[in-house]
């Protein structure tokens, strides 16, 4: 399986850079200089929401041939097959949501004045530190953690997240300039939240892959706004993390 766990994040890691393009094209076309205001019927508005579509469409059908995969159902097993620098790749997703924190904090103290971004900047240190413990499995098959800090306090920080970006968000009325990275953080939702239910015994293998790469997917074509920077952090964190987990999952699966 180890070969087809990298076709497949392959396959939506090139179509991520492929998204990230069609969105920068259409961010530079769309977008009148004066007002910001979007266009109507864009063409690239048009190929942005194809594209995207398309590759929902094309992960669910190629997903579903894993039918007759025999998944793990329990955290760590599920990740168990050792990934080289599995530690190293663990460390960096919490730094980068940290580092992510860290520019948080100061915009909320320089310029937002922002109570949602400043709790946001201090809860992100919580998530980077359980996101990083629930990495860590990847390479420590007998690790005897349970993982409950590190999914509980990730999904807790991904939905004040999603909320915080809402409500930065709710005061412009064009929808392309935040729509795609509202959808980008409610499928990395989605996908811990799956991700959660191996340490909670309630696991859905397929669901958490897919929600895993179409957020990878969303995560890589929003890297092409104009938003934050530390939510840009947190969404390179997410998707080296998203993408990390997918290959794990596929990795240490067996054909039936």
């Amino acid at each position: 399986m180890r070969k087809k766990s990298l076709i497949i994040c392959g396959f939506t890691v090139i179509m991520g850079v492929f998204g990230a393009f069609l969105r920068w094209v259409q961010t530079l076309s769309v977008f009148e200089a004066d007002t910001g205001l979007a266009t109507s019927h864009s063409p690239w508005s048009y190929a942005v929401v194809l594209f995207s579509l398309l590759f929902a469409v094309l992960l669910y059908v190629w997903l579903r041939k894993l039918k007759n995969v025999s998944f793990a159902l329990k955290y760590p097993e599920v990740y168990s097959k050792t990934i080289p620098f599995a530690s190293v790749a663990a460390y960096a997703v919490g730094a980068l949501i940290a580092i992510g924190g860290v520019l948080t904090l100061i915009r909320s103290v320089q310029t937002s004045k922002s109570v949602f971004d400043l709790i946001l900047g201090l809860f992100s240190f919580v998530c980077a530190a359980g996101m990083t413990d629930f990495l860590l499995s990847l390479d420590k098959p007998v690790k005897k953690n349970g993982g409950v800090f590190g999914a509980v306090s990730t999904v807790f920080f991904l939905c004040f997240w999603l909320i915080a970006s809402y409500k930065y968000s709710a005061s412009d009325p064009v929808i392309w300039h935040f729509a795609l990275r509202l959808l980008a953080i409610s499928s990395t939702v989605l996908a811990l939240y799956f991700i959660a239910g191996f340490v909670f015994n309630k696991p859905k293998p397929l669901a958490s892959l897919y929600f895993s790469l179409l957020g990878t997917f969303l995560c890589l074509t929003v890297l092409a706004d104009s938003y934050p920077v530390g939510e840009q952090f947190f969404t390179v964190g997410f998707l080296l993390a998203m993408t990390l987990l997918s290959y794990a999952q596929l990795s240490s699966a067996r054909e039936k």
